[in-house]
């Protein structure tokens, strides 16, 4: 079980509508991880002062591909310290297939599997368009 989630007026809004809400997963992840529940107040700091916090690039990748995308939060208190310390460094997995081929849904079971058990529990799966 995780820490106590954050109050998050602003995210719940984007619960409403009739489409499937990114919060709805993340709230998920908040049930287990606390990084996902100090994500939550991260991202409903950034919605009440309509500022991003997050400074980041990519890792492990040539050009542009899959690979880890590190964040590092910029939101910090008067000491320097960040002020939602779980999410102080929240990285996703960004998965690419190699062009013309796709992956199988064991290999994504895979991917979900160690990514939400060593990592945040976010992935980005970028599609391809063409041929």
């Amino acid at each position: 079980m995780a820490k106590k989630q954050h109050d998050t007026p602003n995210l719940d809004q984007l619960e409403t509508g009739p489409w499937p809400s990114f919060v709805t997963g993340l709230k998920r992840l908040a049930q287990d991880k606390d990084q996902a529940v100090d994500l939550l107040g991260q991202l409903e700091t950034s919605y009440q002062t309509k500022k991003g916090y997050w400074k980041g690039g990519t890792v492990g990748v040539f050009g542009y591909g899959g690979g880890v995308i590190p964040r590092f939060t910029e939101l910090k208190d008067e000491k320097g310290e960040p002020i939602y310390k779980d999410a102080a460094e929240f990285h996703t997995l960004r998965v690419m297939p190699p062009a013309g081929m796709h992956y199988n849904t064991d290999i994504l079971r895979k991917f979900c599997d160690i990514w939400e058990k060593h990592g945040s529990g976010l992935i980005a799966l970028h599609g391809q368009s063409g041929d």
